[in-house]
């Protein structure tokens, strides 16, 4: 089943020691394992995206091409990129992922001077107050 268009919501951070095209992946990869990206969601054509967030089209063409290669996207020649769910390749990919963010939040919270007791104790203060996060799947809204 093939849906329409869903806008991604995020900004290619310049000053950032992660790489655009590894930003962008790993927007799209999340808002697929998260289920905001459902299968059959048509992504943004290259160069919409591209100018979106002022990056070369080229990065795009590198990110998508990353994305197929990885089984989270396929293309269909000449009409653009859809979402392609494998829950097979998604939950350890899901897996992978929480790994990374949770590295680099703990690498720029020791940057900070921050110690694994102080951030254990932030993480449970958050947690603990039930934040509204969209997309959080152990959330029930009532």
């Amino acid at each position: 089943m093939i849906r329409s268009k869903k806008t991604l919501n995020f900004k290619v951070d310049a000053k950032s020691a992660i790489p655009a095209y590894e930003q962008i992946k790993r927007a799209i990869k999340l808002a697929i394992i998260s289920g905001y990206l459902e299968e059959g969601d048509q992504l943004m054509s290259l160069r919409e995206l591209a100018l979106k967030l002022t990056v070369n089209p080229n990065t795009i063409i590198k990110v998508y091409d990353q994305l197929e290669t990885e089984g989270f996207i396929r293309s269909r020649p000449g009409a653009g990129y859809y979402v392609k769910v494998d829950q097979a390749k998604i939950l350890p990919r899901r897996h992978d992922l929480f790994q990374e963010l949770t590295q680099e939040y703990i690498s720029k919270a020791l940057q900070l001077g921050y110690s694994g007791e102080e951030m254990s104790k932030e993480i449970s203060k958050i947690t603990s107050e039930d934040m509204l996060i969209p997309g959080r799947k152990d959330r029930t809204d009532d």
